[in-house]
């Protein structure tokens, strides 16, 4: 496909296989593509402490992480990136949040923060992916990209959202574990791909994307290709124009092989 001059892939249940790896043949692939002028991002809900350091042996060209909160070029030699956008809620809508998030909740339930410099949970669980930093959230104060709780009842999440104004907030679940995302309403995937699209100089026409869940089907809809994994949810595949392999059987690199090289 000629008019492709960006991928962009989702990590968890889309480049990244189960167990969180990426095989050398997706690799392969994604550097072929590059050597042949096209540009590979990651678009991904994860911070982006949290993304590099499952990326070995991939060098994206660019960064989407934190749902969209943060755009990055790849990194020099010295670790050191370009910020392209950053959106984030304040310290103290972060704050009020979290107050709201315990309130409405209960003193138990699980939340969790993340920004530029790492991701806060409260969940004292032991999790075979725990990059995040043990907080209590007592006297957070930091601001934050995303901030998550863990219910899927919607009439709570709304309430703990129209503390700092819901018309501000973007919201949806997580449909591999019952929780919800917040973040502000131009933190979104969509918004970090416009943003791109600027400092690229291209329209969203020349980009491919792939993704597997709720906050991906924006970003395949606004694609010129936007590619559902065999293994998405439903509410994925049906607005995608296509389906391609799932994460296990490396369906973006079979994408990539068989369409851009």
């Amino acid at each position: 496909m000629e008019n492709i001059s960006l991928i962009l892939s989702d990590l968890d249940g889309t480049l990244f296989h189960d167990n969180k790896s990426i095989s050398d043949y997706s690799k392969t692939m994604i550097a072929r593509a590059q050597k042949k002028g096209v540009k590979f991002g990651v678009c991904t809900a994860r911070a982006r402490v949290n993304a590099i350091k499952f990326l070995d042996g991939l060098n994206p060209d660019f960064y989407i992480t934190n749902g969209g909160g943060l755009v990055t070029l790849n990194s020099d030699s010295n670790g050191k990136y370009e910020k392209l956008y950053t959106c984030e809620f304040s310290i103290q809508e972060i704050r009020t949040l979290i107050d709201a998030a315990f309130k409405t909740c209960g003193p138990d339930i699980n939340i969790s923060v993340d920004n530029e410099s790492g991701v806060y949970c409260n969940t004292k669980e032991e999790l075979s992916d725990r990059f995040w930093i043990y907080n209590d959230f007592s006297d957070f104060n930091q601001t934050g990209m995303k901030f998550c709780m863990e219910t899927l009842d919607i009439e709570k999440v709304r309430k703990v959202a129209s503390t700092v104004g819901i018309e501000s907030i973007d919201y949806l679940p997580f449909s591999d574990i019952p929780w919800y995302k917040l973040s502000k309403k131009n933190a979104t995937k969509e918004k970090a791909i416009e943003v791109l699209c600027n400092f690229l100089k291209i329209q969203p026409s020349r980009i491919a994307a792939f993704g597997d869940d709720f906050n991906d089907i924006g970003m395949l809809k606004l694609c010129g290709k936007g590619i559902a994994m065999k293994n998405a949810i439903s509410e994925v595949r049906e607005i995608a124009d296509e389906v391609c392999g799932s994460n296990e059987e490396d369906g973006v690199a079979k994408w990539i092989e068989n369409n851009i090289l």
